[in-house]
């Protein structure tokens, strides 16, 4: 074997002992293996709950009455029915139905996917999420961020902003608009 040959094989062989002697080693670590928990494993239900201490919280699916207190609703897979005097309302979370057609609402905030809002009148709406349908007769203020959202109002909606993509917004009668965002279309149904 010539000189040159065993210095071609001593640089592997040297690059080799350094790691096994500084304790890395070519060969990977072993994986750690993580099994997915049961969905469907018992948890606790999420709850639409009100801020006023008088006012206790709804079970999903059941009927609440605002009672003039700001409710806050967190949670996925829910059935929700508010009725009374609701000043503020927050969903939060994923495929939740409102049916909010018994309530007087102030101000409405829908933040999530797969929502379905059945209201009479909101006089602020806003809708961040994609894929959200809302009905109502009438809607004050309205603004819009995200994507593929249905949004209608029956009577009106005195003013419309809209971000994303792909969201249709009908009304009989349309206020102020501002579209800032792509292949939205604006308009009577």
């Amino acid at each position: 074997m010539s000189v040159s040959s065993r210095h071609r094989l001593a640089l592997p062989l040297l690059i080799a002992t350094l790691l096994v002697v500084s304790g890395c080693s070519v060969l990977p670590d072993p994986r750690q293996t993580v099994v997915p928990t049961d969905a469907g494993a018992a948890s606790p239900p999420p709850v639409a709950t009100t801020a006023a201490p008088s006012a206790a919280p709804a079970q999903p699916g059941s009927e609440s009455d605002c009672g003039g207190a700001p409710v806050s609703v967190d949670g996925a897979d829910l059935d929700v029915v508010l009725t009374g005097d609701c000043p503020s309302v927050s969903v939060n979370g994923n495929d939740v139905d409102i049916d909010a057609s018994a309530a007087t609402v102030g101000a409405m905030q829908l933040s999530g996917d797969r929502m379905d809002l059945d209201a009479r009148s909101v006089d602020t709406l806003a809708v961040s999420g994609q894929d959200n349908d809302v009905d109502a007769d009438r809607i004050g203020s309205l603004t819009v961020n995200g994507d593929r959202n249905e949004i209608e109002a029956r009577a009106s909606i005195d003013r419309v902003v809209v971000a994303g993509a792909d969201n249709e917004i009908s009304s009989a009668q349309l206020g102020e608009i501002v579209d800032s965002g792509q292949r939205n279309r604006v308009g009577a149904p």
